[in-house]
């Protein structure tokens, strides 16, 4: 069963990682404080955000907000650069004003990845480059030309998004049909009970071929992805400003006490608020 836990520490407005390695390395899922940006300059593989997968290209943009429970997965062994930079939320509040928000870039709305035209990546890439020059060399106004430089990368995304000259890659799909007709059933009856043999039941399929079915397509257990399902829900329930038992019913959960406790192993808090200790990692 998959754990999430916070990692990853921000005292800054942003930092900026620029990592050029063979990205194999297994990583848990796992959420941050803060939002992170990747511009990956080289290198393939996917990325899950919030239960969905998604396929990674050369030149993507992959945009994820804060307490979103996210995995890197990209191809082991092959060389992967990529720009990563940790942005405060609070810094975004802070630059944002009027109809500019800024935090809408990692909402998720219109997806986690952007893929941009070649003018457009090229103008990106460009902007992240420049970034990343000012803060190495610390000229004298490094500090201020770098919040400049990160809004425009930021406003610059925020027009690809809005403009449609980027594509917006949807989550990749299980290519078995009725792989895909058992995700649509649990995400659309998660308050119900729902059991293995009753899945067995509803789609007319051996309990253990369907096991098997499932994890090769979408590399989760049943039991796995309903609970992740589930917990995800009632994240969005609390956020929403629902109360946490209520979200705990309204989630599918038969337990307030099981639901608290497998709560605070994906998330590294209660429902209620408390926070997990913190971790530095990059990916």
């Amino acid at each position: 069963m998959n754990e999430y836990k916070s990692r990853g520490y921000l005292l800054d407005d942003f930092r900026l990682f620029h990592l050029n390695d063979a990205a194999g390395a297994k990583v848990d899922y796992h959420y941050h404080e803060f939002c992170k940006l990747l511009l990956l300059r080289s290198g393939s593989g996917g990325y899950m955000v919030e239960g969905h997968r998604y396929s990674l290209e050369a030149g993507d943009v992959v945009l994820i907000g804060s307490h979103c429970v996210h995995r890197p997965e990209f191809d082991s062994g092959a060389p992967c650069e990529r720009i990563i930079i940790y942005i405060s939320p609070a810094f975004l509040r802070r630059q944002s004003g009027g109809s500019c928000d800024l935090s809408d870039v990692f909402s998720g709305g219109g997806g986690h990845v952007l893929r941009p035209g070649e003018k457009q990546r090229r103008q990106l890439f460009s902007l992240a480059a420049r970034l990343e020059r000012e803060i190495a060399e610390e000229g004298y106004g490094h500090v201020i030309l770098g919040n400049v430089l990160l809004l425009q990368l930021l406003v610059e995304i925020a027009r690809n998004q809005r403009s449609g000259s980027a594509a917006l890659p949807s989550p990749v799909q299980p290519g078995n049909s009725r792989v895909q007709d058992i995700l649509r059933y649990i995400d659309a009856h998660l308050a119900e009970d729902i059991t293995i043999d009753h899945l067995s039941e509803q789609f007319y399929i051996s309990k253990y071929h369907m096991m098997r079915l499932f994890r090769r397509e979408t590399g989760q257990s049943i039991h796995s992805y309903l609970s992740d399902r589930r917990l995800l829900h009632a994240r969005a329930l609390i956020a929403g400003g629902m109360s946490a038992t209520e979200s705990c019913f309204r989630s599918g959960f038969r337990s307030y006490s099981s639901f608290t406790r497998a709560y605070a192993k994906r998330f590294g808090t209660t429902p209620t608020g408390r926070s997990a200790q913190l971790e530095e990692i990059f990916e």
